[in-house]
């Protein structure tokens, strides 16, 4: 469930040494600190060290005490993972916080499933802040919104789709259409279950039509679309919205923040500059594969 270091600035940290290299600097010079009591002498700590503007790398580490107090602890380092906090938070309903064992007091995994309250689209993504999460719980409180972005591995540039305004109705009419009918659908209403079989049918049909004819990104203008059965990877097309630039304070490798619209849903994504192929701007599109993760809000 990791994602690779070389997405916030760490290229060139390949080897087993560099990594661990690494993962002691943050754990002797971490920039924030926090831990939890999992069980009696088990202790879950997360050691972070910011590397730019709400990019940090995260090192999880398990403490577990000895039966004599006068012994030193055994400290595992669970793992390293990049950890990237969203600047706006997205309007999402039914989210659900499931841990992958729950039998083992030990993990610490947690995946976040939860629905974009505007486009009714899935979404799937690794919690990252699992000791607020946890302390939350502890305290009874509920999640109140939640944040993600998307941590890429590779991207590229790629030309928008030339629209004119009446094809932009139509498509924005038939979203409109769609977001209702699966709303009807979850207020039980039966016949819209049927409707929104019959409306995926057809529009399955125009798709294989068009795509006779048609090159595959000229057909679709933007998808989100799960890449793998785990660890929370997705395909990912959209406009480009917005454009930030970061900078890794320990290497001074650059990364690029993109604001994506997804088939009108926002959604931010964060990639080295040396895995991006082509120049980002404004209007272009972004087609990459991503690493899904997030935080919860609690209160």
């Amino acid at each position: 469930m990791e994602s690779p270091l070389n997405v916030v600035g760490f290229a060139k940290a390949n080897m087993k040494h560099d990594v661990e290299e690494i993962i002691q600097g943050i754990l002797n010079h971490p920039t924030k600190q926090r831990a939890i009591e999992l069980a009696p002498k088990l202790i879950f700590a997360e050691y972070l060290r910011e590397l730019a503007e709400n990019t940090y790398l995260i090192v999880r580490v398990m403490i577990r005490k000895n039966e004599n107090d006068n012994e030193e602890p055994d400290v595992t380092v669970y793992d390293c993972d990049a950890l990237v906090k969203a600047e706006y938070n997205l309007q999402l309903q039914e989210v659900h916080v499931e841990k992958i064992d729950e039998d083992d007091e030990e993990d610490t995994d947690y995946y976040v499933v939860c629905e974009e309250k505007e486009t009714s689209m899935e979404i799937v993504f690794v919690l990252q802040n699992t000791i607020e999460y946890l302390e939350g719980v502890r305290k009874g409180e509920s999640i109140q919104e939640v944040n993600i972005v998307g941590v890429a591995s590779e991207g590229t540039i790629i030309l928008p789709i030339e629209k004119d305004e009446e094809e932009e109705r139509i498509e924005k009419e038939e979203r409109d259409k769609l977001r209702a009918i699966i709303q009807k659908m979850k207020d039980g209403d039966e016949e819209a279950r049927e409707l929104l079989e019959k409306e995926e049918k057809e529009l399955d049909l125009q798709l294989k039509e068009r795509l006779k004819e048609e090159d595959f990104l000229t057909v679709m203008s933007g998808y989100f679309m799960p890449a793998t059965f785990e660890d929370a990877v997705y395909a990912i097309l959209g406009d480009i919205t917005k454009i930030k630039q970061r900078k890794n304070k320990l290497t001074d490798e650059v990364m690029y923040v993109l604001t994506l619209a997804v088939n009108d849903m926002p959604m931010e994504v964060v990639i080295n500059a040396k895995e991006l192929i082509g120049m980002p701007t404004i209007g272009m599109r972004f087609m990459g594969t991503c690493w899904v993760q997030g935080q919860v809000i609690m209160g």
